[in-house]
């Protein structure tokens, strides 16, 4: 599974992700690296040599990351495209606001400019369209959710 990674400064990389059991084997820039985890008293710890190790912080579906010097946003399998900025593959919000309506489905075909969900802001019903024409590739909302500035709500894989 690949997973790409976005600061707030839009400076960005990738792992290709493998797991298995106890060990997680990924790929950056073309160098493959090892990394050994295991569970101790309820939480996750990793190692690159299996003599130091640190605590592994806790990872879901568009979550993000916290290191010591910088926060990433993760998005797993693609990366969309236009990052913060609601872009053709990725429809963000910019700012806080409510799920109405959901209109597509996973795997349902979008055309560029095609309504996919009714997010209400600021007391209005806003629609939120496709910028590109594709396929729902997955749903991060449910109707009725609150949601914050800049999270993904739904990813569009282009066509």
């Amino acid at each position: 599974m690949r997973y790409h990674f976005v600061n707030q400064e839009m400076k960005e990389f990738s792992l290709d992700v493998e797991l298995t059991p106890g060990v997680l084997e990924f790929t950056h820039e073309g160098k493959k690296s090892q990394l050994w985890v295991k569970k101790l008293a309820g939480k996750n710890y990793y190692s690159f040599d299996q003599v130091k190790w640190k605590k592994l912080p806790s990872l879901g579906v568009n979550e993000v990351l916290v290191s010591n010097s910088e926060v990433y946003k993760v998005y797993r399998g693609f990366k969309p495209s236009g990052l913060n900025k609601g872009g053709a593959g990725a429809l963000i919000t910019q700012m806080p606001g409510k799920v109405v309506k959901l209109m597509k489905k996973i795997g349902d075909k979008v055309v560029k400019g095609e309504t996919v969900l009714i997010l209400e802001a600021m007391k209005m019903e806003n629609e939120i369209k496709s910028g590109a024409d594709g396929v729902v590739k997955s749903i991060n909302v449910k109707e009725g959710q609150a949601l914050d500035s800049g999270f993904l709500m739904v990813e569009i894989e282009e066509v």
